[in-house]
């Protein structure tokens, strides 16, 4: 009978680590795509994805934006690399990345009053933070 109970906790720490990897990664495909799209086709993406009319002298955005997004990927990445060898940093990277998305989210509604920014950013950013808090407490 013990041994069920220690299978039972060993299978939700494998579900919440899984689970934030699992958001990391997606986060980091779409933050990849976002950034190469910025870094390679600036005018189509930013005119298309965000109803910007483009001109040249935004092209140095483009390069900031999409270089951060990399960033930001690259992060992730590291987060859920680490994370699945069980090491704290990992998480910790993720829970940094998950507040940046939620004050990103907020910062954008209230300057833009953008809706999109608190259910797109805000919603995962806050997902990420939910899934690394109960991963941390799994690796303890």
């Amino acid at each position: 009978m013990n041994d069920d109970l220690t299978l039972e906790t060993g299978s939700s720490r494998n579900i919440w680590k899984l689970l934030f990897i699992g958001t990391l990664g997606l986060q980091a495909l779409l933050e990849l795509g976002l950034g190469v799209a910025l870094l390679f086709d600036f005018p189509t993406t930013l005119e298309s994805g965000f109803g910007i009319a483009y001109n040249s002298e935004l092209d140095i955005l483009g390069i900031a934006l999409g270089l951060y997004l990399l960033l930001l990927t690259a992060l992730m990445v590291l987060s859920m690399i680490w994370t699945r060898k069980s090491n704290g940093s990992g998480i910790t990277i993720g829970i940094i990345v998950g507040v940046f998305l939620v004050a990103f989210g907020l910062v954008a509604f209230f300057k833009t009053g953008d809706t999109q920014g608190i259910l797109i950013d805000s919603l995962r950013g806050g997902l990420t933070i939910v899934f690394a808090y109960m991963a941390k407490k799994e690796l303890k």
